[in-house]
């Protein structure tokens, strides 16, 4: 019985018996005894997730009705007659007191190292328990005894076309052999812009047709991956935030379809469409994926690519008020039908306690297939959090999470209790782990960014806002069409208000999933520029809720001190600030940070490079400045057709000028332009649907 069958069987049992109010808890720590538990005052009946893991369905339903007995007859019966013949009544057979889960260590360190426990009883007066580890990943090919390594060397090959060979010798004596390739093209793995042009590169841009490559250090890193995913079950990207780590993954998928193609993509829900987005843009339509978004979504067969968030892994079941059950948890096995070879684990530190059901199902879905771990942070408090994902790319090297503590591990004492904290050792671990995992910082690859290296935070709305975004460009669209006269950029500015407002209410909860990700993963201040006051106040007040404990959380807007904010801000060791674009486009100096989102579209992209220019001042920390701009798709958005429009636009500056020379930007035509493209999309998606319609 799994743990969401015994989940959904207590809350069938509840709901028979009138225990519609009461609720389901899974304990899921090791050191506690329970089988089962019934809290009272809580209203809660507790099952113990390893003793679901281990024991028989019998055994699990009988502890189930068991706990329904108490919470029926209520506290003060213990395990009396009352209390008895309740427990008869609902069906349990055993009616002996509360057992307790007595397990051998290393029966509790075989199950948090994601192996498999089989449970036999020899049947004598008393009922013996007897249990057998089996390990489905993890076996010798010779002699089926669990593969634990106890040496490895590799032998390199001369030439790019014959791959090395690594040689693992197990503690049974026997020897794994693994072959690691050589010379695939990396390099030619690009996004956008015109194939038949004569690049002229600014880095990884070609200036003359707006296509992109990946940097080196992540032709690099595409290497190493394709190496690590030939010797082991997976390999990690840990490059810090910003570096690029999807591009990598999405390169060694590019280049090696047949062995890692079907793809499963499990992120954080709100970067499923990021995803998708970065899919389409680097692989090319042949690899749409379907994007899951429901726990009902049947697979399409056939398709290369597949995203699911990790909420939707774990199964969860809760009772309505008028009694109607509800159950979520996407159904795995449907993986197994479209054939998934691979899974890319993006922000994989939600998978870093080896308890929780999360890390379960994750287990369940990676077990036989290669894994792509990917973080910038893949342990946060405790050493130990690294296991998981060490244990899924290589189980030979990783068999036991209580072995991965003790050797790896770095403790302390408070008092009599012993507390985890970071690694031990640390050269002694990067040596051992070189082969599975990669981490590049800023400082090590700046010279190969742009002084200005801009990418995309992609945002899809939600239906009501897609709703009334379109009757606010019907609305303009209507007023333009209107205008007999030539119309000028102000007014056409005015005319669009209620647009742009709408976008930037709509990228609010993507940006704070942006910051959130950039203060967990790196040490780093941060600036977020955005337009309007409203949009500022929501901003800066959700983050300073959130973060006011932490850091400094600072706000500036039109008439703010100058002065005073940059000081506080540049002496501080950590914030964030939240200012306005206009406001803060002149005379802010931030030199101390080098990280801004650009929340909303400057109409005048020359305000916008204002405030990238905040960072590169006298006395700057870094050689770089990242700009994350959030970006609303859609055809008719803003977002999208200016971005078109400024692309363009440079592109044709750097085609005639001199690189060192500020770009001037002409604000009237680029809004009479932008009218234009967007009556133009419109019109066409209305087209489309009247075509739809007909047919």
């Amino acid at each position: 019985m799994t743990r969401q069958e015994a989940s959904q069987y207590l809350r069938d049992k509840m709901n028979e018996h009138g225990l519609i109010d009461w609720s389901v808890r899974l304990n899921q720590n090791p050191d506690s005894k329970f089988l089962g538990l019934c809290s009272y005052k809580d209203k809660c009946i507790i099952l113990s997730a390893h003793h679901i893991d281990i024991h028989p369905t019998e055994d699990v339903k009988n502890t189930i009705l068991h706990e329904i007995a108490h919470a029926l007859v209520g506290p003060g019966f213990a395990h009396g007659p009352t209390w008895e013949a309740k427990a008869r009544e609902v069906g349990c057979d055993n009616t002996l007191p509360c057992s307790n889960l007595t397990l051998d260590p290393h029966i509790i360190d075989a199950i948090r190292s994601g192996a498999d426990v089989e449970v036999t009883f020899d049947t004598q007066v008393i009922r013996t328990p007897k249990y057998t580890v089996t390990r489905l990943q993890d076996k010798c090919n010779v002699c089926g005894k669990v593969a634990k390594m106890a040496s490895e060397s590799i032998m390199t090959m001369p030439g790019d076309d014959q791959p090395d060979m690594k040689f693992i010798t197990l503690e049974c004596g026997h020897m794994m052999v693994k072959y690691i390739p050589k010379g695939t093209p990396f390099h030619t793995f690009q996004m956008g812009g015109d194939p038949t042009c004569q690049h002229t590169w600014n880095k990884n841009h070609c200036i003359l047709c707006n296509r992109y490559k990946p940097y080196d250090f992540q032709v690099e890193g595409m290497k190493f991956l394709e190496a690590g995913l030939s010797m082991q079950k997976g390999a990690a990207c840990f490059d810090e935030m910003g570096l690029g780590k999807t591009i990598q993954a999405g390169g060694v998928i590019y280049f090696n379809q047949q062995t890692l193609s079907p793809t499963l993509w499990i992120v954080k829900s709100a970067l499923k469409y990021q995803t998708s987005s970065f899919i389409l843009y680097w692989m090319g339509d042949e690899h749409v994926p379907q994007v899951v978004n429901t726990s009902k979504d049947w697979l399409i067969p056939g398709l290369k690519h597949y995203i699911i968030g990790y909420d939707m892994l774990v199964p969860k079941s809760r009772t309505l008020k008028n009694g109607t059950k509800v159950n979520s948890g996407f159904d795995i096995t449907q993986f197994d039908r479209v054939g998934i070879k691979c899974v890319v684990l993006d922000e994989c530190q939600q998978i870093k306690n080896v308890d929780s059901s999360r890390t379960q199902m994750v287990r369940r879905v990676v077990r036989d297939r290669k894994v792509i771990p990917l973080s910038g942070t893949p342990w946060n408090n405790r050493g130990s959090e690294l296991f998981p994902v060490f244990n899924m790319m290589d189980p030979v090297k990783f068999n036991s999470a209580e072995a991965f503590r003790r050797r790896w591990v770095d403790t302390y004492y408070v008092g009599a209790y012993e507390k985890e904290a970071g690694i031990r050792n640390i050269p002694a671990f990067k040596e051992y782990t070189k082969d599975l995992c990669i981490r590049r910082e800023r400082t090590e690859v700046l010279p190969e960014l742009p002084l200005v290296n801009r990418t995309k935070l992609n945002v899809v709305m939600t239906e009501q806002e897609e709703s009334t975004y379109d009757a606010a460009v019907d609305e303009f669209v209507k007023w333009y069409e209107a205008q007999a006269a030539d119309l000028g950029g102000m007014a056409i500015i005015a005319a669009m208000a209620k647009m742009r407002r709408i976008v930037a209410l709509a990228k609010i909860p993507a940006t704070l999933e942006y910051v959130s990700e950039f203060i967990e993963d790196t040490d780093r201040k941060i600036c977020i520029f955005a337009h309007h006051k409203d949009v500022q106040e929501i901003l800066y007040t959700e983050l300073k809720e959130k973060y006011g404990n932490e850091m400094p959380v600072f706000q500036f807007v039109a008439g703010g001190d100058v002065n005073e904010t940059q000081h506080k801000f540049n002496t501080a060791p950590r914030a964030i600030l939240v200012a306005s674009q206009l406001a803060a486009g002149e005379g802010l100096n931030l030199q101390t940070c080098c990280d801004c989102v650009m929340h909303e579209r400057q109409w005048n992209p020359g305000k916008e490079e204002q405030c990238e220019g905040r960072f590169i001042r006298i006395g700057s920390t870094a050689q770089s400045v990242s700009a994350v701009y959030a970006h609303l798709e859609g055809l008719t958005t803003t977002d999208p057709q200016l971005d078109a429009i400024v692309a363009r636009k440079r592109i044709q500056f750097h085609a005639l000028h001199n690189k060192g020379e500020a770009t001037k930007w002409n604000e009237d035509a680029i809004m009479k332009e932008l009218a234009a493209s967007i009556v133009n999309a419109h019109n066409a998606k209305k087209n489309r649907k009247i075509v739809a319609k007909g047919a």
